[in-house]
C-alpha cells in the first residue's frame, strides 16, 4: 500500500462516495462526462478533510488551486 492509498483509506473510507461501489461507478462517469480526474476530486476532499479540525485552514486555497490546475 502506498502513502497515497493509506492517506485515501484515512480520509475517505467512512464516506459513502468512497465506501460504495455504486456511488463510486456514479462518482467516475460524473468525472468522465465533466472531464475532471476522480484523483483531483479525491484529493480535493482529502484536502478539506485534512484541515476539518483547524479553525483557519491556512493556505487551503493555494493547495485547491494546485489540485484543480491538473484539469487540462
Amino acid at each position: 500500500m502506498s502513502d497515497t492509498d493509506f492517506e485515501e483509506s484515512t480520509y475517505l473510507s467512512d464516506l459513502p462516495l468512497w465506501a460504495d461501489a455504486e456511488a463510486q461507478s456514479v462518482l467516475e462517469k460524473v468525472c468522465i462526462q465533466h472531464n475532471v480526474p476522480v484523483d483531483v476530486i479525491t484529493e480535493l476532499v482529502m484536502v478539506q478533510r485534512e484541515r476539518q479540525h483547524q479553525e483557519r485552514a491556512h493556505g487551503i486555497y493555494l493547495r485547491f488551486e494546485e489540485i484543480l490546475g491538473r484539469i487540462e
